[in-house]
């Protein structure tokens, strides 16, 4: 079982866990708009007690996955209504060491977020639209004049959606050899220029660079 999957397995287990009754209804949709925020509903109607319940059992079924997916440590937090209700290591940071106080996984232990990152950094584009700053349509060469691509047009029209969308037309992974060589991101990004390009918004290629 592969790390991806076995962190599925677990919030697999837990929302099973906590699932419970019929979901409620959200609100319908207005016929104008309006700046009043629409209200919070929760997806799934939880009685009370069946968090701490399933919170509960969390020791067990992470001992359990672990056991059969043979990751050596991990760590878990349980958010719900604004608080945190679990948050616990277990097993080893490193598998090629021997078990320790300094090899241990804890609740602060600071792991590889890999494409997580993008979904924060999305966050963080939107709060920046949100406040005018930017606009997904921003062509990218509007805050970085340094940054090319393989073709003109494209350079000075690919948009921040665009790069987000992984519809500037860069291949596969574009970019993540040189990263995996040593290269900071801006001298990777300084590099694309030398990349083929496919059709500018009508292909697709997943990138971490754009």
């Amino acid at each position: 079982m592969t790390r991806r999957a076995a962190t599925a397995a677990l919030v697999g287990m837990l929302l099973a866990l906590v699932a419970c009754g019929p979901a409620q209804r959200a609100s319908g949709p207005t016929s104008a708009r309006s700046n009043v925020p629409p209200n919070e509903v929760s997806g799934l109607d939880i009685p009370a007690g069946r968090i701490d319940e399933a919170v509960a059992k969390l020791d067990g079924l992470v001992a359990e996955l672990m056991k059969t997916s043979g990751i050596p440590g991990m760590a878990v937090a349980v958010v719900h209504g604004g608080k945190t209700l679990y948050a616990k290591g277990f097993g080893i940071k490193d598998a090629s060491k021997t078990d320790g106080p300094d090899n241990r996984v804890d609740a602060d232990t600071v792991f590889q977020l890999a494409s997580v990152s993008k979904s924060v950094g999305a966050t963080v584009v939107a709060h920046e639209v949100g406040t005018h700053v930017v606009t997904w349509d921003t062509p990218v060469v509007a805050k970085l004049p340094w940054f090319e691509l393989g073709d003109a047009y494209v350079t000075s029209h690919v948009t921040i959606a665009d790069l987000y969308s992984h519809r500037s037309g860069l291949p596969d992974h574009a970019g993540d050899p040189l990263e995996d060589l040593g290269y900071d991101g801006q001298q990777v990004l300084q590099r694309l220029k030398y990349l083929p390009l496919a059709p500018f918004r009508i292909s697709y290629a997943y990138t971490n660079f754009g």
